[in-house]
């Protein structure tokens, strides 16, 4: 039999790792009923991960709690990240730093989307030092900048990479919330759809195995990739999680189930699947997701709904992640048009 832990034995787990505040927690579990019913489904209820608080919120707020911990105990004075021009990470980035006391540089790249609105706004606004050179020249300049700032004695901790196995460990705190919030209600869920860069969905995992949950949990990639690899690589994750937390476990590819098929031409390309869903969720509950993640994540639900992998007997939990600011740059590919002006 497979080595089980109980919700006190993980938590005592955690309760050992640096922590930071920073996060609003719990977040809501809300039921959408208007939602279900409009897409003829399961019960939906929705992780409010967008709700973390600080920064209009999302996933990052929780991960960053754990993962800058290390950053704070070593004396660090610099939060570096480098991503889309768009990037929630860059934003948080950016707010998690103001709120040490700390500086924060982005290192960005000038896409189509490099506009002084939604997540950039917010990270200029922020005070973050950002540079957006061409694509081309992005990785160079990182790591000029972090030079840079090293020959200048400060100490850069990149949040993508340092310490970033503990972003997932973030999420099987995560989950032991949702748990609880789930048994509160006596509800038993039959999957967990989430977006799945990795380490939220990992986490996840983790701790539902953990548990001896047998809980199905189908991640929606937000980038092309291979599906096959993307498990192998999520599973090696998963093993340093259990690593880090002496988990007597084995997580396996079938345990990270991950669909690419939803990313459309490209990361941060809006598809009709995922204007649908954006579209959708706001007419029938008044809730807003973003374009580049969690619109592709419930368009892969909604796609699976229709295509009869669920019933209206059964319960669906979506991880709603956030990254709602990206919306204010993407006016022009949701397809929406001003009434025309009465004469």
């Amino acid at each position: 039999m497979p080595k089980t832990y109980t919700p006190q034995q993980l938590r005592q787990r955690l309760d050992r790792l640096p922590r930071l505040q920073l996060a609003a927690l719990p977040t809501p579990l809300d039921d959408l009923p208007r939602f279900s019913s409009a897409v003829g489904g399961p019960r939906i209820l929705m992780k409010r991960e967008d709700l973390t608080g600080l920064a209009m919120g999302g996933n990052k707020i929780r991960e960053f709690e754990y993962s800058i911990a290390p950053a704070v105990e070593s004396g660090c004075d610099v939060l570096i990240h480098g991503a889309a021009a768009q990037s929630n990470q860059s934003r948080t980035t950016a707010a998690v730093a103001a709120r040490l006391g700390m500086k924060a540089v982005q290192v960005g790249r000038a896409d189509e989307h490099a506009q002084i609105q939604g997540n950039l706004l917010l990270t200029h606004l922020f005070g973050a030092e950002v540079h957006l050179p061409p694509p081309e020249q992005q990785s160079a300049t990182m790591q000029q900048t972090l030079d840079r700032l090293r020959t200048a004695g400060h100490k850069p901790y990149n949040t993508s990479s340092d310490g970033a196995a503990y972003r997932g460990i973030a999420y099987v705190d995560g989950f032991l919330e949702l748990w609880s919030q789930l048994q509160e209600r006596g509800i038993e869920p039959d999957v967990v759809y989430l977006a799945s860069g990795a380490h939220t969905h990992t986490g996840m995992v983790v701790a539902a195995r953990a548990l001896g949950l047998p809980l199905r949990f189908v991640g929606i990639s937000p980038s092309p990739r291979d599906d096959e690899v993307a498990a192998q690589n999520m599973t090696q994750l998963a093993a340093e999680h259990c690593r880090i937390l002496d988990l007597d476990l084995e997580i396996t590819p079938a345990d990270l189930e991950s669909y690419a098929e939803f990313v459309g031409p490209g990361y941060g390309v809006v598809t009709d699947g995922s204007r649908e869903a954006l579209q959708l969720l706001a007419r029938s509950e008044g809730l807003l997701l973003d374009p580049c993640y969690t619109g592709k994540a419930m368009a892969g639900l909604i796609a699976h709904v229709r295509a009869g992998w669920w019933t209206a007997e059964q319960t669906a939990v979506f991880v709603h992640t956030g990254g709602t600011p990206a919306l204010f740059a993407y006016a022009d590919e949701l397809g929406l048009e001003l009434p025309e002006a009465k004469t």
